[in-house]
């Protein structure tokens, strides 16, 4: 929450003692009576804003600048809030920060969130997504080529290309190898653009709940969930349990960095996945209760 002064509604930087819009003082005395809210430190003065940590209300002589925003002076004394390796690839390099993260999202989550600042820029969020689903589906996808490789090295040849097979076995054979291939490259880039738009959804269901933090928070939740993805390096693995993984891990993400109930947080992480599955898998069981009812009644 952005804080505003008492007088004009103006914000200002944390750290001010009067409006820069108006001149007004930032300590103000709530009114006889009102239910205006009050700093949790000082209730002789309005709150201007609230703490971008705990959530408490703070006066303009207790609200300080943090890195997420204001700051009340008790969080703002403290050691600075805590990072996940992801956050120091500078320091330990991409690779290194990325499997740490991966490791401590999966054998000690609670741990890994506990004090992190839940925000960070949504390129350095997209950057992990992209990451796990290299590691995801790469593997899967150079084995799948590999196979059906071979399977077609053992198809047969007929004698020569008919007007009913103008195509050539050979180039039918090349096809079906470079098409794994390209859905091999291109699959990481479109997993990440719907992770993106699958954040975004999840984003208006929060917020639908009450929380208030911005999207760049939910990308980032949405982010660190798909940690299990890392099981991908394993052929096949990822691609039947991490996403079932990464839905359970998200309830916990999105409920530590949006401090929010486990209520509003299973249904900003499970509600859209849930709906998507009903919504196409009751569209797959008309159109398939339409072919054979249209068999059927041909058959007639």
């Amino acid at each position: 929450m952005t804080p505003s002064c008492p007088s004009c509604q103006a914000p200002f930087v944390p750290g001010a003692q009067t409006c820069g819009a108006c001149g007004a003082a930032l300590l103000v005395a709530p009114t006889p009576g009102s239910s205006e809210p009050v700093c949790a430190v000082h209730p002789q003065w309005r709150s201007v804003g609230t703490c971008a940590r705990c959530g408490a209300f703070a006066c303009a002589s207790c609200l300080r600048q943090g890195s997420e925003g204001g700051v009340c002076a008790s969080c703002h004394d403290r050691a600075p809030m805590g990072t996940v390796p992801w956050d120091r690839r500078g320091e330990l390099g991409t690779l290194k920060a990325f499997w740490q993260t991966c490791l401590g999202m999966l054998m000690r989550p609670t741990e890994t969130l506990k004090g992190i600042n839940p925000d960070a820029p949504v390129g350095s969020s997209m950057t992990f997504v992209l990451l796990t689903a290299v590691a995801g589906f790469v593997t899967t996808g150079l084995l799948y080529a590999v196979i059906f490789g071979g399977i077609m090295a053992f198809v047969p040849e007929p004698e020569g290309s008919t007007p009913d097979n103008p195509i050539r076995p050979q180039s039918a054979k090349l096809f079906v190898v470079v098409g794994m291939l390209v859905w091999t490259v291109l699959m990481p880039l479109v997993s990440a653009g719907m992770t993106f738009v699958n954040a975004g959804m999840d984003h208006l269901l929060l917020r639908m709940g009450g929380v208030e933090r911005g999207f760049s928070v939910t990308m980032r939740a949405h982010a660190l969930s798909l940690a299990p993805y890392i099981v991908g390096v394993i052929p096949f693995v990822a691609l039947y349990s991490a996403p079932f993984w990464a839905m359970g891990l998200r309830v916990v993400t999105y409920r530590t960095l949006h401090r929010t109930t486990w209520g509003t947080a299973a249904a900003g992480a499970l509600l859209a996945p849930v709906l998507s599955c009903c919504i196409c898998g009751g569209g797959y069981a008309a159109i398939m209760f339409a072919v054979f009812k249209g068999v059927s009644g041909s058959g007639d």
